[in-house]
């Protein structure tokens, strides 16, 4: 029996390692990130829509197969390197859609050989980056900005390159820029979060996970990691009252 001059005990879960912690953030962010990417891969199909609605290579609302179709004959037919270049950049984007990724790198750099681009190295790194290949997304993403220094997406799929590595600090400088140059981006925000969790800085990953949900996204994964952030920070408060006074 517990007198009213003893303390009661604490009874909650173990806190996880750190190991265990980052390892759950991975897990999670490519969940989301693996949509992310769809969306990007999406957006750069979209840029070929002004050029000609009529041609089936240069338009986002055909289905991939017949854009690949498309510009595999536009490839063939065309003499002009810019020509061919816009040619291959496209069918490397219906490559991605179909996450068909050793290709649509491949296409991608043919596209740069004939006229170097941020559309180009942006299409090649969001390959390297769904097949695994972080460095060199890294090196892509740098020459991307390198011609265009305001490249969000360059930006953002760095950051996500360099979160993969767990070089967490650079990854939240990307995603902090990202969100300086436009600062409604849900899905920076959230992977922002996801790169503080995974730091172990759970007050900021929780501030950015509840500006995730303010934006409307609030998804299984953003309300998980944001319970294992706070219970996280709980069992470092209880782990500092639990700690012997002198």
């Amino acid at each position: 029996m517990v007198t009213p001059t003893e303390k009661q005990p604490t009874t909650r879960t173990a806190p996880r390692s750190q190991s265990e912690t980052r390892t759950m953030s991975r897990a999670l962010y490519v969940v989301l990130v693996s949509f992310v990417l769809t969306s990007h891969w999406s957006a750069v199909l979209a840029r070929g829509k002004a050029r000609s609605n009529s041609d089936a290579c240069f338009s986002e609302s055909v289905p991939p197969d017949r854009r690949i179709a498309s510009c595999s004959a536009a490839i063939r037919s065309t003499q002009s390197p810019s020509a061919k270049a816009s040619a291959f950049l496209n069918r490397a984007a219906a490559y991605g859609q179909k996450g068909e990724y050793g290709r649509a790198a491949e296409d991608s750099t043919q596209a740069i050989e004939r006229a170097p681009s941020a559309a180009a190295y942006y299409t090649r790194t969001l390959a390297y980056l769904d097949m695994g290949k972080d460095e060199q997304a890294i090196e892509d993403c740098n020459a991307a900005l390198g011609i265009d220094p305001k490249s969000e997406n360059a930006l953002f799929i760095r950051g996500s390159a360099r979160q993969n590595l767990a070089d967490y600090l650079n990854a939240i400088k990307d995603y902090t820029e990202v969100l300086r140059l436009d600062p409604g981006r849900a899905d920076t925000v959230f992977a922002r979060g996801t790169a503080y969790f995974s730091a172990g800085e759970y007050r900021a990953a929780v501030a950015d996970f509840n500006k995730t949900i303010e934006f409307g996204r609030a998804d299984p994964a953003v309300l998980y990691l944001r319970d294992l952030a706070e219970s996280e920070i709980r069992n470092r408060s209880d782990d500092r009252s639990d700690s012997p006074t002198e």
